[in-house]
């Protein structure tokens, strides 16, 4: 539910999670009017809640919110020194050993055991905007579709340490232009454009670090028709790492919130990846991409295009921008007497309007 909607009382059904994966508010809180005053200040958009009318769907999280947790607390501290990495090469190499390969391993382990995960992983945005945040996102959706590609599992562990990492370099970004609230001008974003060679020559300090991994930081702005930067490397020219990051990059930035502009719906966003097959993205992980996100996640609140408010209760295999969702309030957002089920695809007429996340 969007935080805008909560009313006291509400029970919080997952952790609400800091940058550094520390737990603001826990499973099972029953909010208060200054728990969500205190959630908007933190610019969380979106929570879960505890709703009886859902009891019998299931929401499965292949990674569970304790182990995104740490992933998200061990990279904020690996970005953090790496950053620093030029004064001390060693505390950088520490973060990515110490901490990230046993936690990729375990995200690797999940997607392996759950059936048909990737089918139910998407974003969930607990402080949009944030580096962090982001960095695990991406790391999800790239992980889903390297597994998917059939990559043995030493090519995911690389994959999943370099796409943590692969934003690093913005780090060396002045934030003013990072969390500028209008359009950059040219110059400024030949600035923000410096972050993939930052990146590069950071991870370059670190020994331990495979080649493949620094690369996802020089090359997830690359594009396969060659309008990408910083070199403008075409087709196989890019790192397969660098074309999944690509992808799974622009997906999560185009449906996440910033400073200057509303996230995108997830279908219009899938979409847009859909369009850049072949032109921006390689087609091959486009499918795979097609086949592992779920656009909209079972347990999501989204409105309708004829007012009402709904719940996606099944997210089928590549229909996923259109689910089968249960009404549970009308357009002036009273609840209806008898939620019902709506199967999107059967109604092209509706749409999905906004979605709470």
């Amino acid at each position: 539910m969007a935080v805008k909607d909560l009313r006291e009382d509400c029970v919080l059904a997952q952790d609400v999670l800091d940058e550094r994966g520390r737990v603001l508010l826990a499973r099972g809180v029953r909010l208060t009017e200054g728990f969500v005053q205190r959630l908007v200040r933190m610019g969380v958009p979106a929570v879960c809640i505890e709703d009886e009318r859902f009891d019998d769907v299931a929401v499965d999280e292949v990674v569970d919110a304790a182990t995104r947790g740490r992933l998200l607390g061990a990279t904020h501290a690996a970005l953090m020194e790496l950053a620093g990495a030029s004064t001390s090469r060693r505390a950088g190499a520490s973060a990515v050993r110490g901490r990230l390969r046993p936690l990729v391993d375990e995200v690797v382990d999940c997607l392996e055991s759950a059936e048909h995960a990737g089918r139910h992983l998407s974003s969930v945005y607990l402080t949009d905007g944030e580096l962090f945040h982001h960095s695990v996102n991406v790391t999800l959706f790239a992980l889903a579709v390297g597994l998917r590609l059939g990559l043995p599992r030493e090519e995911l562990v690389a994959l999943g340490i370099g796409t943590l990492l692969h934003d690093v370099g913005k780090l060396r970004i002045p934030a003013r232009i990072l969390k500028k609230p209008g359009r950059l001008t040219r110059d400024e974003f030949e600035v923000v454009k410096l972050h993939t060679s930052y990146g590069y020559e950071l991870l370059g300090q670190q020994s331990d670090l495979r080649e493949t991994s620094r690369l996802i930081a020089l090359e997830h702005h690359e594009r396969v028709d060659g309008s990408g930067y910083p070199r403008g490397l075409k087709e196989d020219e890019i790192h397969l790492f660098g074309r999944i990051v690509g992808v799974a990059d622009v997906y999560e930035a185009l449906t996440a919130h910033r400073v200057y502009r509303r996230g995108y719906l997830p279908h219009k966003a899938y979409e847009m990846i859909l369009g850049g097959g072949g032109t921006q993205f390689d087609v091959r992980v486009v499918e795979a991409f097609v086949e592992t996100i779920a656009v909209y996640r079972v347990g999501a609140s989204v409105r309708l295009s004829n007012g009402e408010w709904a719940v996606v209760i099944k997210s089928p295999p590549r229909r996923t921008q259109r689910p089968v969702v249960r009404v549970f309030a009308d357009a002036d957002g009273l609840p209806v007497a008898e939620p019902y089920e709506l199967d999107l695809m059967e109604h092209p007429t509706i749409e999905i309007v906004e979605c709470a996340t």
